[in-house]
């Protein structure tokens, strides 16, 4: 009796194991919650919001771009789950009060990203919803700009 193999199985079951543990670790990551006195430690919180955003940012652009091998009931939450991240995580930030001019400017700046970030998470999410997952390609194409913008973003406050 001989086995068949379906090559695009191994990749799927690889894919949702890498998107489950990206969600996993981004769950375990210090939340940016508590009082930021000086600039220095708002621009840490900052900072790690942004890199976590920028998991979740991750997580949908990869699910968007895989969405040909899963099924669309777990694409939706997958980017449902990274939406509501993404959601709270800017939520958290923005309770911080900046201590000063500089990070208010800092605050708006990553306001600014997470903003974008969110209404394109949204739009990658609708899409699914809608099962139009031929069109996910193109709605996920502003996901790499957002990445960049908050990986530039963590770096420029490292």
């Amino acid at each position: 009796m001989s086995v068949s193999r379906r090559p695009g199985v191994g990749l799927t079951t690889l894919l949702l194991l890498f998107v489950s543990l990206t969600i996993l670790a981004t769950r375990c990551l210090p939340h940016p919650v508590g009082a930021a006195r000086t600039f220095g430690k708002y621009e840490e919180k900052a900072r790690s919001t942004a890199d976590a955003a920028l998991s979740e940012v991750a997580t949908v652009d990869l699910a968007a771009h895989n969405a040909h091998r899963s099924f669309g009931p777990y694409l939706s939450t997958v980017i449902s789950d990274a939406e509501e991240a993404l959601s709270g995580l800017q939520g958290t930030f923005d309770s911080l009060q900046p201590p000063d001019e500089r990070a208010d400017a800092v605050q708006e700046d990553l306001d600014g990203v997470l903003s974008d970030a969110l209404e394109h998470v949204r739009s990658v999410r609708t899409a699914v919803r809608r099962g139009e997952l031929d069109a996910l390609d193109h709605e996920a194409e502003p996901l790499a700009d957002d990445a960049d913008r908050l990986q530039s973003f963590s770096v420029e406050h490292a």
